[in-house]
């Protein structure tokens, strides 16, 4: 009954879909009583292993594209402030240029990157308070990827997508944290579109 409430099917149905991961060698089923214990058999673990594996290449290899788009100005304010400039160097790797790159993403594409992101774990960049100033400065999650022109992609550049809760961005607008000036390096102008590539094992 549990497996029917989980997947939402009818004690019938799922009876039989039991008979059948059975049948296949999957699972085996012992009764005790008026409940019985299912375990999952080699040949099932290794099934559910090479799906794990398909799903992860795909996630992995799955293309996300953006428009480059003017932004707030606020990314090279925010970077240089050195609460966050000393983590984003320790902690990425590479020293920021001091602004970010703004991507535009599709509703599809952003669905896609939401999807990507929460298979990750990200590299956190944690909040802090700056008594000088009297104000506090909140965490961002940063994941790493590598960036490049749609129309280039052997010329890729290391970069992190910075994932900040407060923000003052319109919907699906993406920030691009790299070492390089991105602009400059990959000659971009406002609509150019942008591949995001994730980086295996991040």
């Amino acid at each position: 009954v549990e497996f029917g409430k989980i997947l939402k099917l009818s004690q019938q149905t799922a009876s039989r879909r039991l008979n059948q991961l059975e049948e296949m060698g999957w699972i085996q089923r012992k009764i005790i009583g008026k409940e019985q214990i299912i375990r999952i058999t080699k040949e099932g673990a290794d099934v559910m292993l090479l799906m794990y594996n398909n799903l992860k290449q795909i996630l992995q290899d799955i293309l996300i594209v953006g428009e480059v788009t003017e932004g707030m100005r606020e990314g090279g304010y925010y970077v240089r402030i050195p609460g966050y400039l000393k983590q984003f160097e320790k902690k990425l790797g590479f020293e920021p240029y001091y602004g970010t790159l703004n991507l535009q993403l599709s509703d599809l594409n952003k669905e896609l990157l939401d999807e990507n992101l929460n298979n990750r774990l990200p590299v956190l960049i944690e909040g802090f308070d700056d008594k000088d100033v009297g104000r506090s400065y909140g965490s961002v999650e940063c994941y790493n990827c590598f960036v490049s022109r749609l129309d280039n992609q052997e010329n890729k550049q290391k970069a992190a997508i910075l994932k900040i809760k407060r923000t003052h961005h319109k919907k699906n607008i993406v920030e691009i944290l790299a070492k390089d000036y991105l602009r400059d390096k990959f000659k971009l102008k406002d609509g150019d579109r942008l591949r995001i590539e994730f980086i295996k094992g991040n």
